[in-house]
């Protein structure tokens, strides 16, 4: 990913950050590739222990519960989970109704609405494009 923010959270944000990417790339009850492959950029992102990373690896398959992942983020904190959710569910090109339902109600707990979510949507998309457009510059078969 290209300039990121995340690192100017405090280590508990990061945490709490990362096990809400845990729970909602478990949301639709498996994780596949790309989306492990994205969960994996974001924990190098996070710049949290390896210890920690094992433990939020391991949250991928005992999923914590959406209260306890939230617990102490603040709203800057919960966008760019969002931000972040929404980039990890569209990893595989496909966004199931249950991974959308839970985007949209996490954006309402702090505010956000439906169409919020829906324009998020709409952004990754647009970003996967360029990226595409990037491997056609290469030449490259994704």
């Amino acid at each position: 990913m290209l300039h990121d923010i995340l690192h100017h959270l405090s280590p508990a944000q990061r945490w709490s950050h990362a096990k809400l990417l845990a729970h909602l790339a478990a949301a639709d009850g498996k994780v596949g590739r790309d989306e492990l492959a994205f969960f994996e950029q974001r924990l190098g992102a996070s710049l949290l222990s390896p210890e920690r990373k094992v433990q939020l690896r391991e949250s991928l398959i005992e999923t914590p519960e959406l209260e306890e992942c939230m617990e102490g983020m603040d709203g800057r904190a919960v966008k760019l989970a969002l931000r972040d959710a929404c980039l990890m569910a569209l990893a595989d090109r496909n966004i199931s109704d249950i991974e959308k339902l839970k985007l949209i109600g996490i954006a309402n707990r702090i505010g956000m609405s439906e169409k919020q979510v829906n324009d998020l949507i709409d952004w990754v998309v647009k970003g996967y494009h360029w990226m595409q457009e990037g491997y056609d510059l290469l030449a490259i078969d994704v």
